[in-house]
């Protein structure tokens, strides 16, 4: 059977989401809070709404997903000076901690085992389409 595009998309990403998800739980974080601790961990500290738009996430949405991070003392939330609806948001050293021990190692091991077969040249590729798919698709670029 041949699968039309959009499915083929579809199913690749649930395969990936079925091996990123029981990692990420046996680590206590929930969906959604492995994105943010990456983005963190590689961006630094940035606004709450910045963080939103970056990891396509809605704004009621990464509320609950930060609360939980704050209460278990992986990031940080600071209001800017003059505007209480601005929040800047950090990793803690713990978080920064998670983020290298556990969350980068079983990411990595899950994109290798993804790209399995694929030459370097072929993986670079492939991100490149991805990043085209994604500006197609959205207008924005992805570095």
């Amino acid at each position: 059977m041949k699968l039309p595009f959009n499915l083929l998309v579809l199913k690749v990403y649930h395969a990936q989401k079925n091996r990123v998800r029981p990692e990420m739980a046996q680590i206590g974080l929930s969906p959604g809070q492995p994105k943010l601790l990456t983005f963190l961990a590689l961006n630094g500290e940035c606004l709450q709404k910045d963080l939103a738009a970056a990891c396509d996430i809605e704004a009621a949405t990464i509320s609950k997903l930060l609360n939980s991070l704050e209460e278990n003392g992986l990031i940080r939330r600071d209001t800017l000076t003059g505007d209480r609806r601005a929040t800047r948001i950090a990793l803690t050293e713990a978080g920064f901690w998670l983020y290298e021990t556990e969350i980068r190692p079983r990411i990595g091991a899950i994109n290798q085992r993804s790209l399995t077969g694929f030459t370097p040249e072929e993986s670079e590729q492939f991100q490149s389409f991805l990043k085209r798919m994604y500006r197609n698709l959205t207008g924005m670029t992805l570095d």
